[in-house]
């Protein structure tokens, strides 16, 4: 077999597939079926083709590697012959520079010597000194000739040695390139041979050829076949995780909205049986207070009728004292000297009548019309609306207007400018977070969880930052507020108000009217005031033996969500307090309403 390049090699296997490839595109008769021998002959043809190829590459891959080794090698002579032939040149150029300087040196001497020669035959007639002057001067410039001269010859000789060196390594360079030709003539060789046996594996090759074809045209199907079903099988799973995703999103939702309901229907079930018993006691109380006031109406109406009595009997006692008085008016007195210019003076009963008439009238109107012109009086200082969807609380800290919302963030307002919030946090790392109260003090922020019943103290600068959470006293906690020392909570359930420790662990129960639902408390000075919600009123309360006392009372027509300080009263006996209210009949948002509470002593602030 002739002798075949790798590249034709190359070109004759492309040639071959691209007609068993045309061969497979044509309509053939179906292949008899294959038997156990003639897998296992194509297998192992297979094998055998695979490893001529690998082979074949490899010796080509080292092939390549030889000639581009020998290249290199050559370039590299190439490059170091001329670099060494410039070195030359230019060091016969520098030597004959040297010569010509040498010969110019020695002609400038032998010119001097000749110009003092000439000047020492003109002066002969001159002094001895003169004369051994010049001799040694003569003799100088000969030493200095002779030595620069010998020097010369010297970087000569040097330069010559050099040179016979670089031929020498320009020697060694052509047989070491002659030794790399020789070795890639070898390959050459070799690859002369291995192109013969791969000549000879090319009729095995066509052989092998239409087993291969037939294998690979099924092998084909079955990739189609199995990326088909891996198609499927991704689109199974992504329709499967988008419906995850999207049950997942709508189960959060509803969770969040069941919790949301489930408060919102604890809470509305505690004011509809807050407002049945409010109703139940407020018909009793009003049923008692018909009595009372019909049995007041009696007693009133009783004292009237003995103030009218002991009226009568006085004036009956006026009208007999003043007959007496006209009796001893209508004697005849004694003659006594009158001027003629003094008025007759009109009787003493004459004069205080009025004044006696005037003064049983106020003693008899003066118990009722006391018990109206005093007691607690609530007055409105003005509402502004507030741009929140779903509020929850309120506090004051002194400067600005915190309030939560349902979501979890936390609003602080400026109370000159509701209109936008000053800043905006959301409390994360918590889970589900349903704030419903707050409470603020020097160095304290507290909220109440209700959806899992405890209270979170925050970091006061940064209220995002939640330092720890406790859980409370009592299952269902409606209320939260700081008096300045310790922190109360009000639980629904159990009916009960708690002053918290100083970790918020420990707590001590208070007693409150058993009727009283607070959903709001704000301590003002020594009062504790609170939103009944069932009552639908503000009330304060002091601690007098370890026990809170009602102050005073006074009804809202708004639901209040939250309390906070309003600052010092300009008034005596007065506090103003901030409410959070929610919406109502003449109103469709919340808003911030300004209260003003205090004592109404016969005058109506």
């Amino acid at each position: 077999m002739e002798n075949v390049s790798p590249d034709d090699l190359q070109k004759e296997i492309s040639r071959l597939w691209e007609k068993v490839g045309s061969i497979s595109s044509s309509p053939a008769e179906p292949p008899p079926p294959a038997s156990v021998s003639v897998a296992a002959s194509s297998e192992v043809a297979w094998e055998t083709v695979a490893m001529l190829k690998s082979q074949q590459r490899r010796q080509e891959a080292r092939w390549q590697e030889l000639l581009e080794a020998r290249e290199a090698a050559l370039n590299a002579l190439k490059e170091r012959q001329a670099l060494m032939e410039a070195e030359l040149t230019s060091l016969r150029q520098k030597v004959r520079a040297d010569d010509d300087l040498v010969v110019a040196q020695v002609m400038d001497v032998g010119s001097r010597l000749e110009a003092a020669q000439k000047a020492l035959a003109d002066e002969r007639a001159g002094p001895e000194a003169e004369r051994r002057d010049l001799k040694a001067l003569v003799e100088a410039a000969r030493e200095s000739a002779a030595a620069e001269a010998a020097r010369w010859r010297e970087e000569e000789r040097r330069w010559e040695k050099r040179e016979q060196q670089y031929l020498l390594d320009l020697q060694e360079l052509q047989a070491l390139s002659a030794r790399r030709q020789e070795e890639s003539q070898r390959a050459d060789d070799a690859a002369r041979g291995l192109s013969d046996s791969l000549g000879e594996a090319r009729g095995a090759l066509e052989k092998t050829l239409a087993e291969l074809l037939r294998e690979r045209r099924v092998r084909q199907e079955s990739e189609a076949e199995r990326a088909k079903a891996v198609q499927k099988i991704a689109e199974v799973e992504k329709h499967f995780e988008e419906l995850s995703r999207i049950w997942e999103e709508e189960r959060a939702q509803w969770r969040e909205l069941w919790d949301r309901e489930r408060s919102a229907w604890e809470t509305q079930r505690l004011e509809f049986s807050a407002w049945e018993e409010n109703l139940r006691k407020e018909r009793e109380a009003w049923h008692a207070s018909s009595a009372a006031q019909d049995q007041a109406q009696v007693k009133f109406a009783e004292q009237l009728t003995r103030n009218l009595r002991d009226t009568s009997a006085t004036s009956e006692k006026l009208a007999a004292v003043m007959g007496r008085i006209a009796q001893l008016e209508t004697r005849p007195a004694a003659d006594v000297p009158r001027d003629s210019w003094q008025p007759p003076r009109p009787s003493w009963g004459r004069r205080f009548a009025p004044a006696l008439a005037a003064a049983a009238v106020l003693a008899v109107l003066a118990w009722p019309l006391g018990r109206w012109l005093t007691g607690w009086s609530l007055q409105t200082l003005g509402a502004s609306a507030l741009a929140l969807d779903n509020p929850t609380a309120l506090a004051s800290d002194g400067s600005l207007l915190w309030v939560s919302d349902w979501k979890g963030t936390l609003e602080a307002l400026d109370p000159r400018d509701l209109r936008a919030p000053v800043r905006s946090l959301k409390v994360s790392g918590l889970g589900v977070y349903r704030p419903v109260a707050l409470a603020l003090g020097r160095e304290r922020f507290y909220t109440l969880d209700a959806a899992q019943a405890r209270i979170v103290r925050h970091q006061p600068r940064d209220p995002a930052v939640v330092l720890y959470a406790k859980p409370t006293p009592g299952p269902a906690p409606t209320a939260l507020a700081w008096d300045g020392a310790a922190l109360w909570s009000y639980d629904a359930v159990n009916k009960s108000l708690y002053r918290h420790g100083s970790d918020e662990s420990d707590a001590k129960a208070y007693a409150l009217p058993s009727e009283l639902v607070p959903t709001a408390m704000q301590w003002l000075g020594r009062r504790l005031w609170l939103f009944d919600s069932r009552g639908r009123r503000l009330m304060a309360f002091e601690i007098r033996d370890d026990s809170f006392v009602p102050v005073c009372a006074a009804p809202v027509d708004d639901s209040v969500l939250g309390l906070a300080a309003a600052g010092t009263a300009v008034k005596p006996r007065a506090e103003e307090i901030v409410a959070l209210a929610g919406p109502s009949a003449r109103r469709t948002g919340f808003a911030l309403m300004r209260y003003r509470i205090g004592w109404r002593l016969f005058t109506i602030f």
